[in-house]
């Protein structure tokens, strides 16, 4: 336990990392507090919004729908066809935002039944797009393949799950995107992986890590207190981003509502093919992050235990968290070409958004695996893989 608590301390409970800590804090929940206010504007506005859309709640009112519709057609000739122009051009208006907020929702349920047009680029989506391509493949006899079965069971999650409910969900929209947002790697990955990088590196620059490996202790114990180390340093920056953008972003509305309302009532979560409430998909939310980043910080500590550099740890883990976004900027053609690279890589699997806002599947010995199961597993290897790598790469340092 001695050992630990010396490794924590030379992690996190020193006066430098300390200081850096109330300043991420100071910032994670400006991040929280401001992300929320700016969606709609003050206390009056939020509740302006509210009021609005507490009696609309539920399916579709085809009365008001056409209401929305003519006032989305006003913002576009306000703000230009750009969403996002008008996402914040509205946010000073709750009952203009409303309006488009509540068209979105109409638009949501038609393609819940017909699905878009840009969905033929990617995967087929809609009721009766799915179960049109479930007949065609039934009529030419192809019920065996690995498509019938992940499009039926696609289908059956659809119908399962029912059409989209419109909700006030704007303050879970606003959480999930601080906890599911590319932002995310900058404001939580990368002060995580400077924290942790220094975890062998530091002594092995100066060549005491051969001494200390070689003490008494022996090298077991002292990489499993470094590795218990790592573990509590990154759940606590992790929990503390956690807690700092939830509690601040629900301070500007003093208020939880649409917590019970279902997920996919949350624009962004309209596809999501799982059940839970804004509320449960929260704590599913907040899990995953504390697994994603604990970790990543048991890749950093491996790469920092290859290195001897702090500087060069600190790259080198750059590299490994921005590699999706870097890949992403060569276009779809080199993406489909190493699509698992950018599936199982840290900005993809880090990112509750990427995980959980669409189906998505793999073929597994004809099996249809959702891709968070797969995520789940691969983790759990990187994490196993990681500390053996630690423990393995230590042995030989060590002078006796």
């Amino acid at each position: 336990m001695s050992l630990f608590r010396f490794e924590l301390r030379k992690l996190m409970l020193n006066k430098k990392t300390l200081i850096i800590l109330g300043a991420m804090l100071i910032l994670y929940a400006g991040v929280g507090f401001g992300t929320s206010y700016f969606i709609v504007g003050d206390g009056e506005a939020y509740k302006t919004y509210a009021d609005l859309a507490r009696p609309l709640a539920g399916p579709v009112n085809a009365e008001y729908a056409g209401v929305a519709m003519e006032s989305y057609e006003t913002a576009k000739e306000r703000y230009g066809n750009n969403e996002e122009a008008i996402y914040y051009g509205t946010s000073g208006d709750p009952v203009l935002k409303f309006d488009v907020d509540y068209a979105h929702f109409v638009g949501h349920v038609d393609e819940y039944y017909n699905g878009a047009p840009f969905d033929s680029l990617f995967a087929p989506y809609g009721v009766n797009v799915l179960q049109s391509r479930l007949t065609e493949l039934e009529q030419s006899g192809q019920t065996g393949g690995f498509e019938y079965r992940s499009t039926r069971d696609q289908l059956n999650r659809e119908v399962a799950l029912g059409e989209p409910q419109f909700a006030n969900t704007l303050e879970w929209g606003n959480l999930f995107a601080n906890w599911g947002d590319t932002l995310t790697l900058f404001l939580l990955f990368i002060p995580l992986l400077f924290i942790i990088s220094p975890v062998f590196s530091m002594e092995a620059s100066t060549g005491m890590d051969n001494l200390i490996l070689s003490s008494r202790n022996g090298r077991r114990k002292i990489v499993a207190a470094k590795i218990a180390a790592v573990v509590v340093t990154a759940v606590a920056i992790l929990a503390m981003y956690l807690l700092a953008t939830f509690v601040f972003g629900f301070l500007s509305v003093g208020t939880l509502e649409g917590a019970n309302a279902a997920l996919r009532s949350v624009p962004d979560y309209v596809r999501a093919p799982l059940g839970f409430s804004n509320a449960g998909f929260t704590a599913v939310s907040a899990l995953w992050l504390l697994l994603s980043g604990t970790v990543f910080a048991l890749i950093v500590s491996f790469i920092s235990s290859r290195l001897k550099s702090q500087i060069a740890v600190c790259g080198a883990s750059l590299v490994v968290l921005l590699l999706n976004i870097g890949i992403a900027a060569l276009g779809t053609t080199i993406q489909n070409m190493i699509q698992p690279v950018v599936d199982f890589g840290v900005a993809s699997f880090a990112l509750v958004g990427s995980v959980f806002t669409q189906y998505k599947v793999y073929n597994v010995f004809g099996m249809v695996v959702p891709y968070h199961v797969m995520l789940i597993v691969f983790l759990v290897l990187v994490a196993g893989l990681t500390s053996f790598g630690m423990f393995w790469g230590q042995k030989k340092r060590t002078v006796a």
